[in-house]
């Protein structure tokens, strides 16, 4: 097992996870899988033209998972990033972290769904 092939979210609000990051990254969602056996309430989450992963409507009574993957993003400003977070009603949970090294930087954020993401960049931080 050496290859991710596809990723999934579940939020018991789609909607506003759609909305939060279309305004963030510039996802778009396309519905899928409703008239299928699955009969999910799905969409397939779109970067340009390709898919990148789904989304799937939680139950109503499930509360965000506080263990498990997390999916990090490339972004050339972290800090530009994190701010467009709290702009749009996410929480930013760790500001930027060193790893070593010349290339390795990163931040966690939970958006207003409760799903935690983090930012990944090879670009120092401002002096």
């Amino acid at each position: 097992m050496d290859k991710v092939v596809w990723w999934e979210v579940e939020t018991t609000d789609p909607e506003l996870f759609q909305r939060f990051h279309a305004a963030l990254s510039g996802w778009s969602f396309e519905p899928a899988f409703a008239d299928t056996e699955l009969g999910a309430d799905y969409w397939i989450i779109t970067a340009g033209d390709r898919g990148i992963g789904g989304l799937q409507r939680a139950d109503p009574s499930a509360s965000p998972p506080s263990a498990g993957p997390r999916l990090y993003v490339a972004v050339d400003d972290l800090e530009a990033a994190l701010g467009r977070v709290v702009a749009l009603g996410g929480l930013v949970e760790r500001s930027r972290v060193a790893l070593g090294g010349d290339d390795r930087w990163f931040g966690i954020f939970r958006d207003p769904t409760g799903v935690s993401f983090g930012l990944w960049t090879e670009h120092a931080g401002r002096p």
